[in-house]
């Protein structure tokens, strides 16, 4: 006799109900359910530790020496020797930074950009977090330059930061820069992150390839149109360096554009009288507005192109940064304002 609608009996097997047809028509998910309940259960082979090579003792935790051993013990054995020292550790550090690492060439043990691949350009206006020093006086040297400054105390009034790459990229002016000036401090001032953290990873493996070179260079994640007084002093650096800054082509970005008649102000006050601003941009209707603003500020005055030509830093703006050798590639066209800070005449 079938079965009534919706019968579920725990005690009935699977030979019965195969026999009672009528059930599997009125109510076929309770066979389903039956069929799935007297499936065997899966057996699962138990997880069993590798083998440590004796080069990982020194990354063992000390909680497993305690731990029970599940399965054969032969597969659980632990190195048994506890010879690892500092040494061994650092030499597995220095080959996992020089071999294993991905973002290191392996012909010339510099960082690959591919690897820090960031936006062209970021949002000024917005907070970002990142700590920044109270005053220049806070500004930590031995971070910097720890070969010039090896203690945070040990400070040299005599030397202090003198050029300033403002949106300074993936630091090719800067390099060039170091080369030209070794006794000269100067640091490029990024605020995208990933840019600023190549910048970092190329200066330390220049310093290393080359002894004694590289050392008057070093990069801060900051935002310059806001914490410019932060980090220097009145009258305090020599050159600012404005190279392909973000054109914000909308009229209403206009104010994001780090050349501007507000942002001059600021830019006068920690360059000395004689310090020079260079600016250069591939972008004509942003190279009008530049150069307009600098025309336009009491305290600049344009270079003779007699100085400009005899200025060596010129002959870099296009040429050693990155951004330049692309325009460079592509034929494009460069336009350039050079300005002298001078006295505020009355």
């Amino acid at each position: 006799m079938p079965k009534p609608f919706g019968f579920t009996s725990s005690s009935m097997n699977l030979e019965e109900v195969m026999n009672d047809t009528g059930s599997l028509v009125l109510n076929p998910q309770w066979f389903t359910g039956l069929h799935i309940a007297q499936k065997p259960e899966r057996q699962r082979t138990p997880l069993v530790s590798a083998p440590l090579p004796p080069s990982c003792d020194c990354f063992a935790s000390p909680r497993q020496t305690n731990v029970s051993p599940v399965g054969p013990p032969q597969r659980l054995r632990r190195h048994s020797s506890t010879s690892a020292s500092s040494s061994v550790f650092a030499q597995n550090q220095k080959m996992l930074e020089n071999e294993a690492n991905p973002c290191i060439s392996k012909t010339t043990r510099l960082p690959r950009k591919r690897f820090y691949r960031a936006r062209a350009h970021s949002n000024p206006l917005s907070d970002s977090h990142f700590p920044v020093p109270i005053s220049p006086c806070h500004v930590d040297y031995s971070l910097h330059f720890p070969q010039l400054f090896p203690s945070s105390d040990q400070f040299d009034n005599s030397k202090k930061i003198q050029f300033a790459d403002i949106g300074c990229g993936f630091g090719g002016l800067l390099i060039s820069l170091s080369i030209l000036f070794p006794n000269t401090l100067m640091i490029g001032m990024e605020l995208r992150d990933k840019v600023t953290e190549y910048v970092k990873e190329r200066v330390l493996a220049l310093r290393v390839a080359h002894p004694g070179q590289y050392q008057n260079v070093s990069v801060v994640r900051t935002n310059s149109m806001k914490y410019i007084p932060n980090y220097f002093e009145k009258g305090q650096l020599s050159k600012m360096f404005f190279l392909f800054p973000d054109p914000h082509f909308k009229e209403k970005n206009h104010r994001r554009r780090v050349i501007s008649p507000h942002l001059l102000d600021e830019y006068a006050y920690v360059l000395g009288v004689g310090g020079i601003i260079y600016t250069i941009t591939d972008v004509e209707e942003l190279g009008e507005w530049m150069k307009a603003c600098l025309e336009g500020h009491p305290m600049f005055e344009a270079l003779l192109d007699e100085e400009l030509e005899a200025d060596p830093v010129v002959k870099l703006l296009s040429g050693a940064t990155e951004e330049g050798q692309k325009v460079a590639r592509n034929g494009g066209q460069t336009f350039q304002a050079v300005f002298r800070r001078i006295v505020l005449s009355v």
